[in-house]
């Protein structure tokens, strides 16, 4: 089935609009769910999940393949909020909702697999949220490591100060 009668059927068709090689919707018409349930169905393949921040929050868009080109849905998720886990209906969308949780903090609620998958075990979830508060363009991978060598400079520096008052005052022992 080519794409305009999925989102016909979808009850989007009029609301769909053709841009960059793909259909986009920019509200869900409906539960994400049933929405991902139709687009398996119809042997949709989903490419990925993406989101970034967008104003009061997220806007999160799922990614799907048809025949005749890419079908896009668009949502918004307020900060704190969640979205409902499609990976039991849809494999593929584990490792991409691992990811947003890891780099956003948003919570896919129903998953049974919580690892991170991006963070190690134990790190705070949200690596984005925190550049935000830096500059909307700041490298997130660049601000974690400040933020992670922050305590080991200072730890470092004060291990090589005891270190020269301890050599100092061995060599005024002498």
């Amino acid at each position: 089935m080519d794409a305009e009668r999925i989102l016909a059927s979808l009850g989007v068709g009029t609301e769909a609009r053709w841009e960059m090689g793909g259909f986009w919707v920019e509200r869900l018409p409906g539960d994400l769910r049933g929405i991902a349930r139709t687009l398996a169905e119809h042997e949709l393949r989903l490419i990925t999940i993406t989101a970034r921040h967008a104003a009061g929050g997220y806007r999160i868009i799922y990614h799907w393949n048809a025949a005749d080109g890419v079908v896009n849905f668009a949502t918004s998720v307020p900060v704190g909020g969640s979205v409902p886990s499609i990976t039991d209906l849809v494999p593929g969308a584990d490792w991409a909702e691992r990811e947003i949780h890891d780099y956003y903090g948003l919570t896919f609620t129903g998953r049974t697999d919580t690892r991170p998958l991006v963070l190690r075990e134990g790190d705070p979830a949200g690596l984005f949220a925190h550049t935000t508060e830096l500059a909307r363009d700041a490298d997130p991978a660049v601000t974690a490591r400040r933020a992670a060598q922050a305590p080991k400079d200072a730890t470092v520096g004060a291990t090589e100060q005891a270190s020269t008052n301890t050599t100092s005052s061995q060599e005024g022992a002498k």
